[in-house]
């Protein structure tokens, strides 16, 4: 045995690979924030500084050794400028600047709220399209949106992801009831919802519509009909016109339209339509929690028209392109989505409204009125909503309807003395 390892020995090729010196090594990515690690050997100490390469802004600085890691607590997009120096030289040793092109970035929903998610997504796609990357996307709707984005990869919540390039969570992050800046760069408050997505991604705000998967199938109803959603999360959100609901039915109604309501409180229960002023009549009853979304996005395709509150069924409504009647008073309306006919307090200057964009929502109370509750102003920014602004915005988006009104009513005045009477009649 000795002798055959001399012989191998003696007879193994000398490649001549030169001497190594060991070195450290930089990690980086963007992972919930810009994160800097440095591995191996060498004792040495770095200074490491993250900066805005957009702006030159240098927002964090720190000093590690090898075998540490330092990161921004910024967890919004930035486009990221990292630089390593060495302590004793000051000499710089390593640079990367933010550049995701061919590289994996996984982005999260942090909602399962159908607005938010119909809000959000969108601009997921366009940072995708912008960065080149591949594009890896955790919603709690993925089948909405995976027939109509093949080029992103749709993950369930949860899911552990590897090998990835950068993380952002989309969502509304607060610190008790303050907004956590960290995480989301402005008071999304004070902004259309839309603009939460766009801004943690940074992408350049403009409103823009998700392509959702709407099943190809024909209506349910015969002839042609609206769709109402009088019922929402919260009762700050409610349309409290007393008797409004009731009237805008009656009025589709003798003009030929059926009215079908999509909530899932269920018409006939006491408690819920008490919230509307009692059991609403003259509606075809599609409410209830057991309907799947996709029924609801099928009833709302083939609608002439959708009536809603700040809720997200007018969101869907509003995504799959239904002209869409919105109606808030506790929320301003530059917090939803603009194409959209939107009726908000009329008197601003003697009425209190948007109370949802200056104060934090307590979900716990339903009676939740910031400025006036338990007083005889309790939601007065949606009792002073008419009827006849609802009326307008039915007009607004079925002319041919108002139309012929008007030709009837100028036939009538036409004809004889009465007529006149029956016209001033018809405008009380």
């Amino acid at each position: 045995m000795k002798e055959i390892l001399i012989n191998e020995y003696n007879n193994t090729e000398i490649l001549g690979i030169d001497y190594k010196e060991p070195s450290n090594s930089f990690i980086v990515h963007f992972i919930n924030g810009a994160f800097f690690e440095i591995k191996g050997p060498m004792e040495k100490s770095y200074r490491v500084v993250f900066s805005d390469n957009k702006t030159g802004e240098v927002i964090h600085t720190w000093e590690i050794t090898n075998n540490m890691w330092t990161k921004s607590s910024i967890e919004y997009f930035v486009e990221w400028d990292i630089k390593a120096y060495e302590l004793d030289t000051n000499e710089l040793v390593f640079q990367h600047t933010y550049n995701a092109e061919n590289k994996r970035v996984y982005v999260h929903l942090d909602s399962s709220a159908v607005g938010d998610t119909l809000a959000w997504f969108p601009y997921i796609d366009e940072f995708r399209k912008k960065h080149n990357c591949e594009i890896l996307c955790s919603t709690f709707h993925n089948d909405w949106f995976e027939k109509m984005y093949t080029e992103i990869t749709f993950i369930t919540p949860g899911t552990p992801v590897h090998n990835l390039y950068a993380m952002y969570k989309i969502g509304w992050f607060y610190d008790g009831q303050e907004v956590v800046k960290t995480k989301i760069p402005i008071d999304f408050k004070q902004h259309p919802l839309q603009e939460t997505s766009s801004c943690i991604l940074g992408l350049e705000y403009t409103e823009i519509k998700p392509m959702i998967n709407i099943p190809d199938e024909p209506s349910r109803f015969e002839g042609k009909y609206a769709v109402i959603a009088p019922h929402a999360s919260a009762h700050a959100k409610y349309w409290m016109n007393p008797g409004g609901w009731q009237a805008v039915i009656d009025y589709l109604n003798n003009r030929g339209y059926k009215v079908v309501m999509i909530t899932s409180e269920k018409l006939g229960d006491p408690w819920h339509d008490s919230k509307l002023g009692g059991t609403l009549k003259g509606v075809i009853d599609k409410t209830g929690g057991h309907i799947d979304l996709m029924d609801r996005i099928i009833d709302i395709k083939h609608a002439s028209l959708f009536i809603g509150l700040g809720s997200g069924l007018s969101w869907l409504s509003w995504a799959v392109g239904t002209p869409t009647i919105l109606i808030s008073g506790f929320s301003y309306p530059v917090s939803e989505f603009g194409d959209c006919y939107r009726l908000f307090t009329p008197d601003t200057q003697n009425t209190c409204n948007g109370c949802f964009n200056r104060h934090w929502l307590n979900p716990g109370d339903w009676e939740w009125c910031p400025d006036h509750k338990d007083t005889p102003r309790h939601f007065e920014c949606s009792k002073t909503i008419t009827t006849e602004m609802v009326i307008d915005g039915i007009k607004h988006y079925l002319p041919e309807e108002q139309q012929k009104v008007e030709e009837v009513i100028e036939e009538v005045k036409k004809k004889s003395f009465l007529g006149k009477f029956f016209w001033l009649y018809l405008q009380l």
